[in-house]
């Protein structure tokens, strides 16, 4: 059983008990969000994927260790986003490099990148981060809309906390897990989406209602 189905009989069971989630859960979803200045309105906005599907890769020496985590993750984070991965697409958004000598590649062989579609700016950015003893680095883009281009991450070892935080990130959510909390939060940011909720303000006065949504939409799941 998915993450995202077990979260749904969870949230079940609360509303059969007679709790409301909206207390249960308290205000989880705001702290999750990442918000970003929209310059031409003058308003915080909160970062989030504009596309109906996406497509991922996973390589290296280590992927073996990673492929299966990394597709329950994203299936069940898309599918509380109301996203789908498409794995026929031609282009991906999310290119997850898991490899023993990838910090040693980013420094002495920029084409395993660049051939890989990894943006320029991304790899300075990544490149000025690096430390003798870094494991694992994340990068998303975002536009000066809000969204959410692309996302590179780089991991050394077999797992790293960092690995769930930018696949989270990589949805517009700050989490190092994948909980109730954090599904709930994609959830409530995309439901927003859909209703052209974006914003501080707007998200902060339609919070319960969009709460309320994702929870039906949980025990329609279960």
């Amino acid at each position: 059983m998915s993450l995202f189905r077990r979260v749904s009989k969870a949230l079940a069971i609360l509303l059969a008990c007679g709790f409301s989630p909206c207390i249960a859960l308290e205000e989880q979803s705001f702290p999750h969000f990442i918000w970003q200045m929209d310059k031409a309105n003058e308003t915080e906005i909160a970062v989030s994927k504009g596309e109906p599907s996406l497509n991922f890769f996973d390589v290296g020496n280590l992927s073996t260790f990673s492929l299966y985590l990394v597709q329950q993750v994203l299936s069940d984070i898309s599918r509380a986003a109301g996203k789908k991965v498409d794995r026929n697409l031609p282009s991906s958004s999310i290119a997850i490099f898991h490899d023993t000598n990838v910090f040693l590649r980013l420094k002495t062989d920029r084409a395993a990148f660049t051939t890989m579609g990894i943006p320029e700016d991304v790899i300075e950015d990544l490149k000025g981060r690096v430390t003798d003893d870094a494991r694992c680095l994340a990068n998303t883009r975002t536009d000066a809309k809000g969204e959410i281009v692309f996302t590179v991450i780089l991991l050394s070892e077999r797992f790293n906390d960092c690995l769930i935080g930018g696949l989270n990130y990589s949805f517009g959510v700050r989490a190092s897990d994948v909980s109730i909390a954090t599904l709930l939060s994609v959830c409530v940011l995309y439901e927003g989406r859909s209703r052209g909720l974006r914003g501080r303000q707007s998200l902060s006065q339609e919070a319960t209602k969009l709460r309320d949504l994702c929870v039906a939409k949980a025990g329609e799941t279960k």
